[in-house]
């Protein structure tokens, strides 16, 4: 019950409405959802940097990358429980790598989790395809990752965007 818990509260952290996972979806070790909205309508594809069966053990310090029907691309950045307050507007010092920090700004929806979906531009974007590594600073609370093959994963979530756009 627990585990069922942790997936529907990562599910409904992954979107600004309410969704519903619809395709279990991986690559490279991510490995997430694809998600509808409150209408049934596929939405957006998701990844995070870790295994179902570890999202469902704890949904801290993870990474989840999103890629909509849009073709935006964003991201999800997790961190431990009570680290943030929740509000809209809020920014986020983004580093890849030993690249400067790129300042975004989203909303804090949970008191551990910020959401900076549809936001990356075009130049982020294409950095984040060859980083090793991806350091996030929100609230003065700092998390580091480790990334294992963003170019793929990001290929995978337009790959995963293209397949489903046109479900019902």
């Amino acid at each position: 019950m627990i585990r069922e818990l942790a997936l529907i509260l990562a599910l409904l952290l992954a979107g600004s409405g309410p969704v519903a996972a619809q395709s279990r979806i991986g690559q490279s070790g991510w490995e997430g959802f694809t998600a509808a909205g409150s209408d049934g309508k596929f939405e957006r594809c998701v990844l995070y940097n870790r295994s179902i069966e570890a999202l469902n053990d704890s949904p801290y310090d993870m990474l989840g990358l999103t890629r909509d029907v849009a073709g935006r691309t964003g991201m999800l950045v997790f961190y431990q429980p009570r680290a943030l307050t929740r509000g809209t507007g809020v920014t986020a010092r983004v580093r890849l790598d030993q690249h400067p920090p790129v300042t975004l700004t989203g909303d804090v929806t949970s008191d551990f989790h910020i959401q900076l979906l549809g936001q990356l531009d075009a130049k982020f974007v294409e950095t984040l395809r060859q980083a090793k590594t991806l350091e996030a600073v929100t609230q003065g609370q700092t998390t580091k990752f480790d990334l294992v093959e963003p170019g793929a994963v990001l290929d995978a979530l337009a790959a995963c965007v293209k397949a489903n756009e046109s479900r019902p």
